[in-house]
């Protein structure tokens, strides 16, 4: 698929509005360059670190890893450098979730290496498998009614995105973060999927609207990443279909459209 078409399809798209207006800031000509996406790095008023306190600087990628000081998540902590392979929509939108959420990427970023590091004698471990989960597949969800919130825990689909569909346009915002799942968006099917972490926060948790900024949104996902506690499994994520959430598709305003269990699973009892 040619960039114009990518773009074309993502722009098109009602799941990553954020994420939109950083596309619509490059030249749309092509394919951007690492000198094009480190020169919105050059235009912030806060420049982007890692922990180690090291700029974040996107490099191309030309070749596999050699060792593993060289690998992708390695080589951001260790030396700033985020690797975009050239023509590759997966690390475009990787190198674009780190201009939205900075600060989370950061602590996510550090996470993975001292996990990788451990991993490199015990194995792939369910800490490691979580983060990468929601690295690639995440969604923030910011829900201020707690009946909303459990309505999604407990798969209610259709009461939740039904029946209850304006609460949740007002009660509920939606923030993609996994840029595999944005990827997704490009060409969308009935069963893709997000992994869901859900924050309940009340209304005067935000600046002036009901569904906050994006500055706001990666404050409140730091605290959770930097809680060591925390992202130790992917069983953390509830499951959410993308496809069902309102004003996102044309076809889930009907009732039959969420009454296809192979998509809109019910929960599992015991």
């Amino acid at each position: 698929m040619s960039f114009q078409e990518g773009l074309k399809r993502l722009l098109a798209s009602n799941f990553c509005e954020e994420l939109k207006e950083c596309l619509r800031s490059l030249d749309l000509s092509d394919w951007p360059s690492c000198d094009v996406l480190n020169n919105l790095l050059c235009e912030r008023t806060e420049t982007i670190v890692n922990t180690n306190g090291i700029d974040i600087q996107f490099v191309p990628q030309y070749e596999r890893p050699k060792s593993f000081e060289t690998g992708f998540e390695q080589r951001a902590f260790l030396s700033g450098e985020v690797q975009v392979r050239p023509e590759n929509w997966h690390d475009l939108l990787n190198a674009l979730i780190w201009l939205l959420f900075p600060k989370s990427k950061a602590v996510l970023n550090a996470r993975h290496y001292n996990v990788l590091e451990t991993d490199q004698s015990l194995g792939r471990s369910p800490e490691g498998d979580a983060l990468t989960l929601f690295d690639e597949e995440g969604v923030i969800v910011l829900s201020r009614n707690v009946e909303l919130t459990r309505l999604l825990t407990d798969f209610r689909w259709v009461e939740l995105f039904h029946k209850r569909r304006h609460e949740v346009l007002s009660d509920m915002s939606f923030y993609v973060f996994g840029h595999a799942l944005i990827e997704k968006t490009i060409n969308p099917y009935v069963g893709m999927t997000g992994k869901a972490l859900i924050i309940n926060q009340p209304y005067d948790a935000f600046d002036s609207s009901s569904s906050g900024s994006k500055i706001d949104v990666d404050n409140v996902l730091l605290g959770l990443v930097s809680d060591q506690r925390l992202f130790k499994s992917g069983r953390e994520f509830s499951p959410l279909p993308m496809l069902g959430l309102p004003g996102c598709w044309d076809e889930n305003e009907k009732l039959d459209f969420y009454l296809n269990e192979s998509y809109f699973r019910p929960k599992k009892l015991g």
